[in-house]
């Protein structure tokens, strides 16, 4: 019988990106023109969800959905309400009504920064309740299980962000504006509210606060059109990252249903999360039903999201809006397996407005987890399509997936060569 080594050298000689990123597209395409736009807890979700079970299914050693409750409208239904708040509170301001203003101010911040920037739940029942569909496949190794390695991506879309269609450049600048406006108003306020209880008389900085308050009118009323209420194509972002991992689950699953297989003690899992773009809800749910398991064993999960440029693989090193932190170590050895596989990587650290990426959630309970990005992060200086009705298969480089598809595979065969030295003695040029 043939040696592990020797299996894994025929299975490098198999595995042809190339050919792999020209069916992840091809696939990627065909689900779009199926299903159209995959809001959370749409029907069009639903029937992706499916369709990549069906493929999973055949691939995998076993393949499983899984439901959860899911309120979309919560995640960015803040954006109207704060800025009505916003507004009220700046008229109040404007009468005399300091204690009132402040009050008002701190709401809409807590709002906004609870749900955007935090991604915490706290007024998800105000929301009305669908259901979303997490999909997920695994492929068992030969031995011991000793490890496993999640490849994740997700399969909903976005609504079109309006601001990013058509500002371009001053996208950035407006949710900058956004933020500071928020953050800022109720500081003051309430600086004010407590100088003038115990002075009697307003702060000097008053008249100036209070104009400044209405100029800000100028970001806060855009707040209103943030959001279109059509969702996009989500092709980039983030619908390829679910069709490679049905392909990688293809030529994993074929290659040991061939007695081929080089993963000794590696449980592979391909899993595609709905409502990552409401708020991370879907990885959340699987996190919270699977956490003893993701525990049990060392647990690497390499999430995918926003697959464009080949020229622009980073790995993320922290997550929502730079509050949670993601595995630097996990981070540098992929950008390393990355840059030995012949691609430019580097890492990357979110920072307030950015967003968040599935990776978070496995990283809250400690588990590695960095997610893979291959798009430019300086909306400034060059167009997205993400979030717009331009992201369309059209608008993805081949050799972003082709360089996905082979980082993948080699963290792969990497992380199983690891646990088998953890085990027992293996050639020197096994890994």
């Amino acid at each position: 019988m043939e040696s592990k080594e020797v299996y894994i050298v025929s299975m490098n000689t198999m595995f042809s990106e190339k050919r792999l990123a020209r069916e992840s597209l091809a696939y990627t395409a065909r689900l779009i023109d199926k299903c159209g736009p995959r809001l959370a807890g749409s029907e069009s979700a639903r029937l992706a969800a499916e369709a990549l079970h069906a493929e999973l299914a055949r691939h995998c050693d076993s393949a499983h959905v899984e439901d959860f409750d899911v309120r979309p409208g919560a995640f960015l239904g803040f954006l109207k309400v704060s800025a009505t708040l916003f507004i009220l509170s700046s008229f109040l301001l404007y009468f005399g009504r300091i204690v009132a203003a402040a009050i008002g101010y701190t709401l809409a911040m807590f709002m906004a920064f609870s749900q955007f920037i935090c991604y915490w739940q706290i007024f998800d029942p105000l929301y009305s309740k669908k259901k979303g569909y997490n999909v997920y496949g695994v492929i068992e190794p030969e031995g011991e299980v000793r490890g496993q390695v999640i490849v994740s991506g997700h399969h909903d879309s976005a609504y079109e962000f309006w601001l990013m269609t058509h500002l371009g450049w001053a996208y950035r600048i407006s949710v900058a504006g956004i933020i500071i406006a928020l953050s800022v108003s109720p500081v003051f306020a309430w600086i004010w509210a407590v100088y003038q209880g115990i002075a009697g008389t307003p702060p000097g900085f008053a008249p100036v606060y209070t104009y400044c308050s209405l100029a800000m009118f100028v970001f806060i009323i855009p707040m209103y059109f943030f959001t279109g209420k059509n969702g996009t194509p989500g092709a980039g972002d983030n619908l390829i990252a679910s069709a490679l991992s049905v392909r990688l689950a293809k030529f994993f699953g074929n290659a040991k249903k061939a007695g081929k297989s080089a993963l000794r003690h590696t449980r592979l899992i391909f899993l595609s999360v709905d409502a990552e773009e409401a708020g991370l809800r879907g990885s959340r749910a699987y996190v919270k039903r699977h956490s003893v398991d993701l525990r049990a064993l060392p647990t690497h999960v390499l999430n995918l999201d926003s697959i464009y440029r080949k020229d622009k693989i980073k790995f993320l090193v922290s997550d929502i809006n730079g509050f949670v932190n993601l595995s630097r170590a996990m981070a540098e050895e992929c950008a390393d397996v990355a840059v030995k596989a012949g691609y430019t990587a580097e890492l990357f650290r979110m920072y307030p407005g950015v967003g968040g990426t599935d990776a978070a959630e496995f990283a809250k309970i400690g588990v590695e987890a960095t997610t893979l990005i291959a798009m430019p992060t300086d909306v400034e200086k060059e167009r997205l399509v993400y979030h717009t009705r331009d992201d369309v298969v059209e608008n993805i480089e081949p050799g972003a997936v082709e360089a996905c598809l082979r980082i993948v595979y080699d963290y792969i065969v990497k992380k199983d060569c690891e646990a088998a030295m953890r085990g027992q003695p293996v050639s020197a040029g096994a890994c």
